[in-house]
């Protein structure tokens, strides 16, 4: 009896480690907007529009300019999930926006870099194990995300200054 609980309470605790990897770009996009809002309402809706922007460039133009399938394999981890009617892989919009998310997130209050290099690996490794991406597809999300959000951060910063003038 103690065995099975022992047993049930692991198996709940790494699917909440799997929820944590699955929603992990919800969860970088609120923590974000909350550092930018601590600078300014402006920031944080430059973010939340330049956020829109980096999803729509991933699913709208990457996903179909390269063209790369994803596993055939993957695993469902919510039951309303579609994930097999979008066979375009590459790059990985999750780790992309939470890539995005968590660079402008650190550019502007540099702290929490390890809590949130944690939270981008933890995505990937869901979307990896689940089989949804590739590596490569996983790793170029990565990059992608993190030079929209370097360029978007500064994007940031002079729109607001020219806002201000």
């Amino acid at each position: 009896m103690i065995l099975e609980d022992i047993n049930h309470l692991f198996n709940q605790f790494i699917e909440f480690f799997w929820a944590i990897g699955y929603f992990g770009w919800q969860i970088a996009t609120i923590y974000s907007i909350y550092i930018v809002y601590q600078y300014s309402i402006i920031y944080s809706i430059l973010f939340s529009i330049l956020f829109i922007v980096s999803g729509w460039f991933n699913h709208k133009i990457l996903k179909k300019f390269i063209n790369d399938l994803r596993p055939s394999n993957g695993i469902i981890f919510l039951a309303s999930e579609k994930i097999n009617k979008i066979t375009n892989g590459m790059p990985s919009g999750h780790t992309q926006q939470t890539a995005f998310a968590l660079t402008i997130a650190y550019l502007f209050s540099n702290k929490n870099l390890y809590p949130s290099i944690g939270l981008f690996i933890l995505t990937a490794i869901q979307r990896y194990v689940y089989r949804n991406h590739t590596l490569i597809q996983l790793i170029v999300g990565g990059i992608v995300g993190f030079i929209l959000g370097y360029i978007s951060f500064y994007i940031m910063y002079y729109i607001k200054k020219i806002i201000e003038k």
